[in-house]
């Protein structure tokens, strides 16, 4: 292999760490803030990349768009608090970053198949 090829070579590793460590750093701030009103370009701007190239390498790396990562996150923990809590539907929905109980209810149930309400007595 030449010199060339090699350089080439870690040039690619070295990108490779780095949007990882970009996907890392901006998965960290998401968990720590998906609680509030949170953008894409809010989460790029925190780890200094273009709203695009942070969408692409978001995509490459976890597998989901930055929007299907964040309502998973909610959901999830939607889910948890649904079982585990006495919060009103009104204080998980604010809790987990939704403004809308409405928007809220109709997203937890497109994403597992019933409604919060039919979640929590179930």
């Amino acid at each position: 292999m030449d010199k060339f090829s090699k350089n080439a070579i870690a040039i690619a590793r070295k990108n490779e760490q780095q949007s990882m460590t970009v996907i890392q750093r901006a998965k960290q701030y998401i968990v720590e803030n998906y609680s509030r009103d949170l953008s894409l370009d809010d989460v790029s701007r925190e780890v200094d990349i273009s709203p695009y190239y942070f969408s692409k390498i978001f995509k490459e790396e976890v597998g989901s768009s930055f929007i299907e990562y964040m309502t998973t996150l909610r959901m999830e923990e939607a889910k948890r608090l649904l079982k585990e809590s006495v919060l009103s539907m009104k204080e998980i929905c604010v809790k987990i970053g939704y403004s809308d109980p409405n928007y809220f209810s109709r997203n937890f149930k497109k994403y597992t198949g019933v409604t919060p309400t039919e979640f929590k007595e179930g």
